[in-house]
């Protein structure tokens, strides 16, 4: 024991720099340790976040896949206006006046 106190005062110097290194060494581990767990934390938020974004590309797309039957109905109803019209067109006066006439009848009208 006499020699170590006799080493401290003649080295107190460099004891208190070991001691100081020693602290600074287990607060970095301690920080360290702390980084990681944050690190794992980022991660597993990082995977939810794309799993996430995966099903929002998967709605996206089914979206668009819906879209593209939707616009395929809106050309075919407006085909087919466009037949009726055309048939429309091609039909005489008198004969037009006939089909309203049977279709619509006095009882349905506007009084």
């Amino acid at each position: 024991m006499y020699h170590i106190s006799n080493f401290i005062k003649q080295q107190w110097l460099g004891t208190i720099l070991i001691i100081l290194f020693i602290l600074f060494l287990f607060y970095g581990i301690g920080q360290n340790n702390e980084l990681k767990k944050e690190k794992q934390r980022l991660e597993k938020e990082i995977e939810l976040l794309e799993e996430r974004e995966d099903l929002h590309w998967n709605k996206l797309d089914s979206l668009k896949s819906d879209n593209k039957i939707i616009i395929q109905k809106e050309k075919t109803l407006i085909q087919l206006q466009h037949d009726t019209i055309k048939v429309i067109d091609t039909i005489a006066f008198s004969e037009l006046q006939r089909y309203f006439t049977d279709r619509y009848h006095q009882k349905d009208s506007i009084e």
